[in-house]
């Protein structure tokens, strides 16, 4: 992200984009001399775990990440944000009601535990969108204009620079969830292997950096970093696709745990 900023920064045209990047890179910069969080909103707390089978570890692994997110709240702290969606009440521990939200993939080859914490804010969040395309229309095309659609209408509630993650097909469900997985790819920018996929995914981040809406919404080229698309099959009938976004606050930390107790953090070495 950092690299991404820094040459976005360089490449931008705009003296107003150049001064919002710039005030992003120097909160950064800041964040890390005080050891502080880089934005006052924390987000929420998920977690993505890729669980192999043949670790055979039969662990309660919700409640420790309960547990460590309550830490981690109460320690760093972070901001106590999840509430009752019902009441209001807020615990202020960021746990309680299914939070924090883990999603599990099995791999049945692998020995290891792979965990990836992720504290996604909302106002990147709170402009994802779904829709569903019918299959006579172009989907590409659909996909294209549904985004900058949305990205127009967003303008710069996300706080660009962003990530665009986009679902295509599969479920309601799984299009916003595969959407949410593909702000998560790494490295920043790289290509779906499909070569359809990625020639989208170029297109679009073009469309988007041509309209001007810029960092945090003043104006410049840098209205997105990357465009990441995640393809599953689908019904005959009717495609959907769903749109997250990810603000340049693109905050996550990913360990494996290997079946003999050693831990091994992959994007933070320097915790080794």
């Amino acid at each position: 992200m950092k690299r991404a900023l820094f040459k976005a920064y360089h490449e931008e045209s705009s003296e107003t984009g150049r001064t919002q990047l710039r005030a992003i890179i120097d909160n950064i910069e800041i964040a890390e001399e005080e050891d502080a969080c880089i934005c006052q909103d924390t987000g929420v707390p998920l977690f993505f775990v890729k669980w192999g089978l043949r670790s055979k570890l039969s662990i309660d692994l919700s409640k420790i990440l309960a547990m460590a997110t309550e830490k981690a709240t109460l320690e760093i702290p972070l901001r106590p944000n999840v509430i009752n969606p019902m009441t209001n009440k807020n615990p202020g521990t960021n746990v309680g009601w299914m939070m924090p939200y883990v999603y599990y993939d099995i791999d049945p080859h692998s020995d290891d535990l792979e965990i990836k914490a992720v504290p996604k804010g909302f106002g990147s969040e709170a402009k994802s969108i779904l829709v569903f395309v019918p299959t006579s229309e172009s989907i590409p095309e659909a996909v294209l204009r549904c985004t900058v659609d949305n990205t127009f209408a967003a303008l710069g509630e996300p706080c660009p620079p962003t990530i665009v993650g986009i679902g295509i097909g599969g479920t309601s469900d799984i299009a916003m969830h595969l959407a949410k997985k593909a702000t998560l790819r790494s490295p920043l920018g790289s290509l779906n292997l499909d070569s359809s996929v990625a020639h989208l995914e170029t297109r679009i981040l073009r469309a988007l950096n041509g309209t001007g809406i810029g960092p945090m919404g003043m104006g410049g080229d840098a209205t997105s970093l990357a465009v990441h698309i995640e393809i599953c099959g689908t019904h005959t009938a009717v495609v959907p696709v769903g749109i997250n976004y990810q603000c340049w606050a693109a905050r996550y930390s990913t360990a494996r745990i290997h079946s003999d107790g050693t831990i091994c953090y992959l994007t933070h070495p320097e915790e080794q």
